[in-house]
């Protein structure tokens, strides 16, 4: 279907902190490990959290033995390919730095939502997520399907326009059998109904040339769109969000900046496919 422009590996990578949302995190990669045929790598990042937990002297041997632990337990249950590493540093800097090292195909993230601990909540997630190199998946606890990804939301309006978005739309489609639930503004929501029209358009055309079921629901003329969008969410059983890391959502009633947190930190704790603009033009999947 597509050419790679950055080779790229069939890895998942998978932060944790050793919490519940942490393991709920590498639980998904797992599941979408055995579904997708990649290898899921976990890593721990040894910071001031890590060494007030297990002891600034035997933080490492600490964490090396969990993440064993951790690897040992998987391989009971499943075939997939599994690995694990540790480095010390910035959580920043050292996932972008392996994500990079590695040419992940994917990252998958816990998050504990707007409370919980700090390296992995509210505003220090969202720099995570926003700075990542590869797409990234947000989980908060919600568990995975024994199917993977079945039905994911895809919202468009006029900040619709990353081929890169609607390439993932496709490539998570034919790779988890999904259907993909077009959730789309309308005139009352943006200021140009035209371009809106066309974009969807463009849109259907992709699907259709690359065999993707889909429907597409219009959100109601006055409403807030995030909400709707949610709420549509929710109504149809998603199993994923996807969004744009700084989507520029053309409506009066929310700004640019509560857009990625509202979807992000959903109280329905559905997993969110977060694509960084600012990688554009990498492709991650061949199929």
């Amino acid at each position: 279907m597509a050419q790679n422009t950055q080779d790229r590996n069939t890895i998942i990578l998978v932060p944790t902190d050793f919490t519940p949302v942490g393991q709920n995190a590498v639980d998904h990669a797992v599941r979408a490990g055995e579904l997708l045929n990649f290898k899921v790598v976990i890593l721990h990042v040894i910071n001031k959290k890590t060494k007030v937990n297990f002891g600034k002297d035997i933080a490492g041997i600490a964490v090396e033995k969990k993440l064993k632990e951790i690897v040992k337990s998987i391989k009971s249950k499943s075939k997939v390919s599994v690995e694990f590493l540790y480095r010390e540093g910035s959580i920043f800097d050292v996932i972008h730095q392996v994500a990079g090292e590695l040419k992940a195909n994917i990252m998958i993230l816990g998050t504990h939502g707007k409370r919980g601990l700090q390296h992995l909540v509210g505003s220090y997630a969202m720099k995570v997520i926003t700075q990542s190199p590869v797409p990234v998946i947000v989980v908060q606890k919600r568990q995975i399907g024994p199917q993977g990804y079945k039905k994911i939301v895809f919202p468009i309006g006029l900040y619709t326009e990353s081929r890169q978005q609607v390439f993932h739309a496709i490539v998570s489609s034919l790779l988890f059998k999904s259907e993909i639930l077009v959730f789309k503004q309308t005139s009352k929501q943006v200021a140009d109904m035209t371009k809106l029209n066309i974009i969807t358009s463009q849109i259907e055309e992709e699907f259709k040339k690359n065999g993707v079921k889909y429907t597409i629901t219009e959100a109601e003329r006055h409403a807030n769109f995030a909400g709707q969008l949610l709420d549509f969410a929710v109504s149809q059983s998603a199993d994923l969000l996807m969004m744009m890391t700084d989507s520029n959502i053309e409506n009066p009633n929310f700004d640019n900046s509560s857009w990625s947190e509202k979807l992000i930190f959903n109280l329905a704790q559905i997993p969110v496919l977060s694509i960084n603009p600012v990688y554009l033009g990498q492709i991650y999947f061949t199929l």
